[in-house]
């Protein structure tokens, strides 16, 4: 069997391209004219007729119109309608937008025999390998419909997570901004005239005071220093994070910062307790859960966990126990999925562990941003205070004087 990249024209005379495996080009022809589709070009292999796929293959679709997706695609198969004619009525609904370009290719692909999860695959930044991975597992098990509901309902929770986090942080970071332009201004003009004043009055300065004096000569005088740190720092960090084990202690460690470092954890903890929690449940096998999982995670530290529990499922030993082993995961998630265990009850346990997630990661939100702008302001206060002190404490020297 080999891989064909093609370009054909259907009965309405427009110009499709795809993938097909088959025997030769004559089965490839005739698997085409089965489905309405004449050839007019194949190659082998990823030198195919490649540049038109590959543009469209970097289509990458808004969350909200993949949840649309989801939403209609277990509304119309569930009304009884067959996938190619609910893919085609989704892509002329979407027609125009680049959700109805991704569509019409999927389309004509399952128009062909192509399995749905493999169409998808060619659209890599749209549909993730947590998705097809679902998709496949819902062709397999006849049960499509559940899993794009299930597809929704959890990428509708994402989505409301990431408009409260936005909307947590408007407040802090407009105080950030407006924080950071008050201490510029103080270190750039403040500062440096008061410095002048000293100088005339040939007085001796304070240790504050000459720090204020040195932090201000920089950001006056060697601003461009600065601005190097702050360019070259995070290429600097980026090109760090391509190191696995650096990228892993980081992500360790971001997970232990005081107040937002258990947040961290939570939300790779979330995304880890549903994606396993709908794989599991859609049919796919636990090793196989675990092994998508570790890319869904979005922390590394969480993700090599994620790996060494896999391993020692892998030898027989209870997913229980091999959380338990493991330090970024809680006592209480460990203990829900060994009860999920015991009782032969798994899926439910995943589930009620993405239930908990998904009440408590929005409390602790609140929590942590109720706590986080009082000590923003205090901090603020605090420096703009130090300047101050800074300034008075030549004053008084000046007064003792006199």
């Amino acid at each position: 069997m080999t891989t064909f990249h093609y370009r054909a024209y259907n009965a309405s005379g427009q110009t499709i391209t795809g993938v097909l495996v088959a025997d030769n080009v004559s089965a490839l022809e005739t698997r085409l004219r089965a489905a309405g589709v004449w050839l007019l070009e194949a190659k082998e292999g990823g030198s195919a007729v490649a540049t038109e796929e590959n543009e469209v293959s970097r289509v990458k679709v808004k969350r909200g119109d993949l949840i649309g997706f989801f939403v209609q695609m277990a509304l119309l198969l569930k009304a009884g309608i067959t996938l190619p004619n609910a893919l085609e009525r989704l892509a002329l609904d979407a027609e125009g937008s680049k959700l109805g370009v991704v569509l019409s290719s999927i389309r004509e692909q399952v128009a062909i025999g192509v399995p749905l999860h493999q169409a998808m695959q060619r659209f890599p930044k749209t549909f993730s390998k947590q998705i097809t991975a679902m998709v496949e597992a819902g062709e397999v098990s006849g049960k499509l419909p559940d899993v794009f509901e299930s597809l929704s309902g959890y990428y509708e929770w994402l989505d409301q997570l990431t408009a409260d986090i936005r909307q947590a942080l408007v407040y802090p970071v407009m105080v950030m901004c407006a924080a950071s332009a008050l201490v510029l201004l103080l270190f750039t003009f403040v500062v440096p005239r008061f410095v002048g004043l000293l100088i005339d009055l040939n007085l001796r300065v304070p240790a504050l005071t000459r720090v204020m004096m040195a932090i201000s000569e920089v950001l006056v005088n060697h601003w461009y220093v600065l601005v190097a740190v702050l360019v070259g720092a995070p290429v600097g960090l980026k090109l760090a994070l391509k190191i696995p084990s650096f990228a892993t202690a980081f992500d360790r460690a971001l997970m232990r910062i005081p107040i937002f470092g258990p947040l961290i954890g939570m939300f790779a903890l979330s995304r880890f307790s549903h994606n396993l929690a709908m794989l599991y449940r859609s049919g796919i096998t636990l090793l196989r859960g675990l092994e998508i999982c570790q890319h869904l995670v979005g922390n590394r530290a969480v993700a090599q966990a994620v790996e060494d529990v896999r391993r020692g499922v892998l030898e027989g030993v209870p997913m229980h126990k091999c959380l338990a082993q493991q330090s970024v995961f809680p006592p209480t998630l460990v203990t829900m999925i060994a009860t999920g265990e015991s009782s032969g009850s798994l899926d439910f346990a995943l589930q009620s562990a993405a239930d908990y997630y998904n009440k408590l990661i929005p409390r602790r939100i609140k929590i942590v941003f109720a706590v986080f702008d009082p000590l923003m302001m205090a901090s603020l206060i605090a420096v703009v205070g130090i300047v101050a002190l800074s300034v008075i404490l030549p004053i008084l020297q000046l007064w003792d004087v006199r």
